[in-house]
């Protein structure tokens, strides 16, 4: 399936080490993103409101990106980069809410 359907071929079992690294390394990076304005900021509430915003804007530069490499429009690969990401988001919200 991975080779006629999506045109991939198996991955080389040699490369997991480096993969996972890769992923980790990226995770840690793109993690940082919605975090920095708490490290930057000392009062709560400006620090979630930057949060959110520099959050949105990097979702609508990963979403632009998305789209111009996979070959849909990049306003559409940022729309939906924002749709799943804010829901995302919005969930995890609600859900430490639930729980706190």
């Amino acid at each position: 399936m991975m080779r006629f359907e999506l045109g991939l071929e198996k991955p080389d079992p040699r490369r997991a080490r480096t993969s996972a690294f890769t992923i980790a390394l990226s995770y840690t990076a793109v993690g940082l993103i919605p975090l920095s304005p708490y490290i930057l900021f000392a009062d709560i509430p400006t620090a979630q409101v930057a949060s959110v915003i520099v959050t949105l804007l990097a979702l609508v530069i990963f979403g632009y990106v998305k789209g111009r490499l996979t070959g849909i429009h990049p306003v559409r690969g940022a729309l939906q980069t924002i749709l799943v990401g804010g829901l995302a988001a919005t969930a995890a919200f609600l859900l430490d809410k639930v729980i706190s």
